[in-house]
């Protein structure tokens, strides 16, 4: 009975061990929504050009450290990309952004069994955003003639967060938002001093992961 008593204990302490999620790479997919705003201001007078609910795509790969069975941090690369059009059907213009980030995110399971988990993350995505379309393309043949060398494209930082999942040990589903916190920007002189930034205010939709 002792010996009996004391191998369920181990299988016990054994499957305790077994239901923690794993560190290990991962690589996923994403599809969403996110919107962008071109602001000026001229002459200390403000102007915007805005594009609300877009269609987004991507990729990410990266790497995810476990410490406790809860607690965790990631680090991953991801490449996306989307069309904001702005203007009404036929009269408008595009607005395109290729993301190239950099993310670091905390991770924090509430849920764990054998083969499953779910939990919630949070973090900090930075990097550069290349932007390009109709309406730069607009901006930087006007600023050319004036002799202004103009790059709309630069750095881009937001916040993360989320929930996300694994099940089968190998496969997550996430639901994730970011805010964008600081856009590229230029500065520029026509006789009057003008400011720009491009900021990408916001991004939301779901995520399908491969955990390795």
């Amino acid at each position: 009975m002792k010996k009996l008593m004391v191998s369920g204990a181990l299988a016990l302490a054994l499957s305790g061990v077994a239901m923690a999620e794993e560190s290990g790479g991962f690589v996923g997919v994403d599809l969403g929504v996110s919107n962008a705003a071109m602001i000026t201001e001229s002459g200390g007078e403000k102007a915007g050009i805005y594009s609300l609910g877009n269609f987004r795509y991507g990729l990410m790969g990266g790497y995810k450290w476990f410490f406790t069975e809860s607690f965790g941090l990631r680090a991953y690369l991801q490449v996306n990309n989307g069309s904001h059009y702005v203007g009404d059907i036929g009269q408008g213009s595009t607005f395109n952004t290729l993301n190239v980030m950099a993310n670091v995110d905390a991770l924090y399971n509430f849920y764990t069994s054998e083969a499953s988990s779910a939990g919630l993350f949070a973090g900090l995505s930075f990097g550069y955003a290349i932007h390009n379309g109709g309406i730069v393309k607009a901006q930087v043949d006007l600023l050319d003639q004036a002799g202004v060398n103009y790059n709309p494209s630069g750095f881009d930082m937001g916040i993360n967060f989320g929930v996300r999942t694994i099940f089968a040990k190998h496969h997550g589903i996430e639901f994730f938002n970011r805010f964008g916190v600081i856009g590229a920007s230029n500065s520029y002189n026509l006789g009057i001093e003008n400011k720009e930034k491009i900021l990408q205010p916001y991004a939301f939709g779901v995520r399908y992961t491969f955990n390795f």
